[in-house]
């Protein structure tokens, strides 16, 4: 029996290290739960048992880049992963909306040439009006299969009438148990420092969604850090989990690092690199807690069963929060007045205000996104 060719795409190859997590989680499922030949729409992800469409040696700085050549690059490697695959898959972190792409024609072209479309481990909407939503109806009509990742978008693609082809599912990170490395937990020295994760993110602060002011966070941040160094030894790991050359958050990172060295705390800037992500998952293991703006520093480190708190900037951000019953102290708002570290820093660090959702619980759930679809192999 030929192998079900699957084609997977996202944003791949982009140096960013939640997508290219998708990426490998996504090939690894398809390969355990579908019996599939996965192939990733991109280049090369370390540790994705998959072929892709981009050649090794190419560089992802032109794949990932906003010119002509960044833009037709993408555009012949969506070309030749569409051209040989069973089923084409929107494989994680996409938010679904009328917004036009290069990409959607090409995915109703072909499914006229027998391509049957899926997605999985996304996001629907908002839109801005109804307009906006009868569109993204008509084009997920077309799908044979849809697991979203949280509840807002469950309910919504049943307010669409999408009932039949919808798997309410969770965010594809949660694969990370059953998937991801089998690697001992890190052990902890007696007399080591409390590590500390930070991951910023480059969001907007005057989009429609109310996002607390970057700046002000970091500074209380900093202060909270500055005083619990005061009574135990502190050392800050600051991850650019983006580092896209236009839209990443390596600048940010390397400032922050800077910042807090000046109040004498010690730290390290790590950048997501060599599109490894399971390498950075290991790095947030390693973690005692992380506060983290970027979606999956925050997923992730739940999974891994770190301690967190999350910048909510988004509404992905808060969804994903929702859906596991994280505590609104653990929650860094627009609203917030106060240093919102001061009293949950010490809380996480003592082992307090445990998500409602347990980690083991949610990641059960991670393996139906995959063997409720048609092509799960028994």
């Amino acid at each position: 029996m030929t192998a079900l060719r699957t084609a997977f795409t996202g944003y791949y190859g982009m140096r960013n290290f939640g997508d290219d997590l998708f990426g490998v989680l996504c090939t690894r499922a398809a390969q355990a739960y579908w019996h599939a030949a996965p192939r990733v729409v991109g280049p090369p992800l370390a540790a994705a048992p998959a072929r892709s469409t981009v050649p090794r040696r190419y560089p992802t700085r032109w794949y990932g880049g906003t010119g002509v050549v960044g833009k037709a690059s993408r555009w012949l490697s969506f070309a030749r992963g569409i051209h040989d695959c069973d089923v084409l898959v929107m494989g994680g972190g996409s938010v679904i909306t009328a917004r036009e792409s290069f990409r959607k024609p090409m995915m109703l072209s072909a499914v006229e040439r027998g391509v049957q479309l899926a997605a999985v481990g996304v996001s629907i909407g908002p839109f801005d009006d109804a307009r906006d939503e009868d569109l993204v109806a008509a084009f997920l009509q077309r799908f044979r299969y849809l697991s979203v990742r949280d509840a807002r978008s469950h309910r919504l693609a049943q307010a669409m009438g999408l009932e039949a082809i919808t798997h309410a599912g969770c965010d594809l990170a949660a694969l990370l148990p059953a998937l991801g490395p089998r690697t001992a937990a890190p052990v902890k020295m007696p007399n080591a420092p409390v590590r500390v994760g930070v991951a910023p993110c480059r969001y907007r602060e005057d989009g429609e969604y109310a996002a607390p002011s970057r700046r002000r966070w970091e500074e209380h941040l900093i202060a909270t850090l500055a005083d619990l160094r005061r009574t135990r030894d502190v050392c800050v790991d600051v991850f650019s989990l983006n580092e896209h050359p236009h839209h990443g958050d390596s600048a940010l990172a390397q400032s922050l690092v800077e910042r807090l060295r000046t109040e004498g705390v010690a730290a390290t800037w790590r950048a997501y690199a060599s599109q490894d992500p399971l390498r950075t998952v290991d790095a947030l293991a390693a973690c005692d807690v992380v506060v983290s703006a970027r979606l999956h520093g925050a997923i992730v480190a739940y999974l891994q069963e770190v301690p967190f708190m999350i910048i909510d900037y988004h509404p992905k951000c808060r969804d994903f929060a929702d859906d596991i019953g994280l505590h609104p102290l653990l929650r860094v708002t627009a609203a917030e007045a106060e240093n919102p570290f001061s009293e949950a820093l010490p809380a996480l660090l003592a082992g307090e205000r445990q998500p409602r959702v347990s980690r083991a619980a949610y990641a059960q759930r991670a393996p139906d996104i995959f063997q409720c679809a048609p092509w799960a192999q028994a």
